[in-house]
């Protein structure tokens, strides 16, 4: 038996500034439609991805995205000291369910047992 493919993924932006988020959404449910496992890393400004309380008019919130793709089966970690510093909680209660606060190393981890990885930033 094979195992399963995994796809990578640092988001570096924030939810309503750039299409990054939007296009992260898309790619990352492709990814899960061809059988890919995903995992991505939010840093600096993406903390806020998956922070709970969005309310974007007109736009579905993207933290609603999240949590699909988290319901899915997306791994996301969240940059510890990227949330502190937006005043976030560190146990992660100002986020979607399924993000687990983390730091670098666990960035790196990724990095090193995905067969692909992006990046998406500025």
């Amino acid at each position: 038996m094979t195992e399963k493919k995994t796809l990578g993924v640092l988001l570096l932006t924030s939810p309503y500034t750039f299409q990054n988020s939007h296009t992260f959404y898309d790619l990352a449910k492709a990814a899960l439609e061809k059988g890919y496992a995903v995992k991505a890393f939010l840093f600096v400004d993406a903390v806020n991805n998956a922070k709970l309380g969005q309310e974007p008019d007109p736009d579905v919130p993207m933290n609603d995205r999240f949590q699909e793709l988290a319901d899915l089966g997306v791994e996301f970690q969240a940059c510890g000291l990227c949330t502190t510093a937006r005043g976030f909680d560190q146990l992660g209660s100002d986020y979607i369910s399924g993000v687990e606060v983390t730091g670098l190393t666990e960035l790196a981890e990724i990095m090193g047992e995905t067969e692909k990885f992006i990046t998406f930033g500025v």
